[in-house]
C-alpha cells in the first residue's frame, strides 16, 4: 500500500476516531457510520484525513472494522494515524 493510501484509507481516519478508540467505541462508530451511510446522512458521506476530505463508502467502513479487529493490523494503523505529514 502506497504512503497517499495509508493516510488517506487509514481506519481511525474513516471512523472518525482517534487510536485511543476501544474496541466498543470502534465497533459502536462503525455501526453507526454504516446506519447513516444507508440513508445516505450528508455527514456521513465524507472523512477528514491528513490529506484533506474523501468519500466514506460502506465497503471503506467495513473495511476500516476488520482492519481494527485484527490486532497487528490495528497497531500498524494507530502508527501511520500518529504520523506527522509534511506536504510541499
Amino acid at each position: 500500500m502506497a504512503l497517499r493510501e495509508r493516510l488517506l484509507e487509514n481506519p481511525f481516519f474513516v471512523l472518525g476516531l482517534t487510536p485511543e478508540a476501544t474496541r466498543v467505541e470502534v465497533e459502536r462508530a462503525g455501526q453507526r457510520l454504516l446506519a447513516e451511510l444507508a440513508i445516505r446522512r450528508e455527514a456521513a458521506l465524507h472523512y477528514d484525513s491528513p490529506l484533506g476530505r474523501a468519500p466514506r463508502t460502506p465497503e471503506l467502513v467495513r473495511h476500516a472494522l476488520a482492519e481494527l479487529r485484527d490486532p497487528g493490523r490495528r497497531l500498524l494503523h494507530e502508527v501511520w494515524a500518529q504520523a506527522p505529514v509534511f506536504r510541499p
